[in-house]
């Protein structure tokens, strides 16, 4: 999602280059906003643009990216100001160099149709290249860029880019039938940390580290550190983050169309550590779920549920006094097949509770409750003559 709004900052840094780039000589006589706007900026729209010469500052109002057709958000992504520390020379040929970036109010919409199509992937598909292309492009792009012209410009991109009081707005049309889930994180406050290298035209590490609070709640909020390596052949990249006091309310689309469980009270905490090399997924998560109440969904009681019988994990999820812990490791690829397995916290205590299932079993026979054909389908009874060798 990072690499795909930064298109939208590298078309504004071009139209920005071509237009300091003509009008080089008479830069104090031309306003940057009349000059960004005598040639369309595709999907884009400016309220207004100002350069500060002395202080080396761009300033630009109100930006809006329209979004593709057939999404309910207007747009991907809105801010009520963006503002570039920039600095140029025009000898021997026009460098533009844009240090920092402070981006207020930001809103971001992440939506995915019915159909399964997430908007920013439609975004990217939309030509906004051809404007940055040499014999494509149109106006001011084109002679600027023209053959046989002064040497190109070369433009810097930025190292940091300052994101305060920002919003993610996630609609969701595909999880559940009929029916838009909607989660907002805000506010959201971090810094992008970007790594360009000039040699293969393309940032060779995009870093964030920041904090929101989901649904505006001031007790549910999530922290963490997100590192993309988009120069490779296949993505990688590293996640690191910690959430607190989320309401399931907020994944309960997901859990009813993905898990066996139809939850209807609670609360985690979780820790999280997830890496992808060259398209491989292996991730650890660990959550602490509170004040948890669930039912078993009729349908999806017989499938195996993070490689483990569904009895067995209601019952771990039920029978523990207080909070529950549960771990589960994540392996996979992107666009591939992801498989679910249990960690060890959750297989010890799993394992405890067969454990007390044999003997309370025992227990029952000896006191001539229950007899041994009428064992549970999931212990043998093999297991039951090992443990009255132990406790004999």
């Amino acid at each position: 999602m990072l690499k795909k709004i930064l298109v939208v900052f590298v078309v504004v840094f071009a139209f920005l280059v071509a237009s300091v780039y003509l009008f080089r000589s008479n830069i104090k006589k031309y306003a940057l906003d009349t000059i960004l706007k005598s040639f369309p900026l595709p999907n884009v729209a400016l309220a207004s643009v100002t350069y500060d010469e002395t202080s080396g500052k761009l300033n630009l109002e109100e930006i809006k990216v329209k979004s593709p057709k057939g999404f309910l958000s207007e747009y991907i992504m809105e801010a009520d100001s963006i503002d570039m520390d920039i600095s140029f020379s025009t000898k021997p040929k026009l460098n533009l160099n844009i240090n920092e970036i402070d981006i207020a109010n930001p809103a971001f919409y992440v939506e995915r149709a019915r159909n399964g199509q997430w908007n920013f992937q439609e975004f990217q598909k939309k030509n906004l290249q051809a404007a940055l292309d040499e014999k494509s492009g149109s106006g001011f792009i084109k002679e600027a860029f023209a053959a046989g012209g002064d040497p190109k410009p070369q433009v810097i991109l930025p190292r940091v880019i300052n994101i305060n009081d920002g919003t993610v707005h996630l609609l969701d049309s595909y999880v559940k039938k009929g029916e838009t889930h909607r989660v907002d994180l805000a506010p959201i406050n971090g810094v992008v940390t970007l790594q360009y290298d000039p040699s293969i035209g393309d940032y060779n590490k995009i870093s964030f580290n920041g904090s929101c609070n989901v649904a505006e709640s001031p007790y549910s909020k999530i922290k963490g550190d997100l590192e993309v390596y988009p120069a490779g052949e296949q993505s990688s990249y590293a996640c690191q983050f910690n959430a607190y006091n989320i309401s399931l309310a907020a994944l309960k689309p997901y859990l009813d169309r993905y898990t066996p469980f139809i939850v209807t009270r609670g609360s985690f905490n979780m820790a999280s550590d997830v890496k992808c090399v060259n398209g491989s997924i292996n991730g650890d998560y660990t959550m602490e779920l509170m004040d948890l109440a669930l039912a078993v969904n009729p349908e999806k009681s017989n499938i195996p549920f993070l490689e483990t019988s569904v009895k067995k994990i209601t019952l771990y999820l039920t029978n523990q006094k207080g909070n529950v812990v549960l771990d589960f490791k994540q392996k996979g690829s992107l666009g591939g097949k992801t498989t679910w397995a249990l960690g060890p916290i959750a297989k010890r205590a799993v394992g405890m509770m067969a454990i007390d299932t044999v003997i309370d079993f025992i227990e029952a026979i000896d006191k001539g409750t229950r007899t041994q054909e009428t064992l549970p389908g999931d212990i043998p009874p093999e297991v039951i003559d090992i443990f009255r060798g132990i406790f004999n």
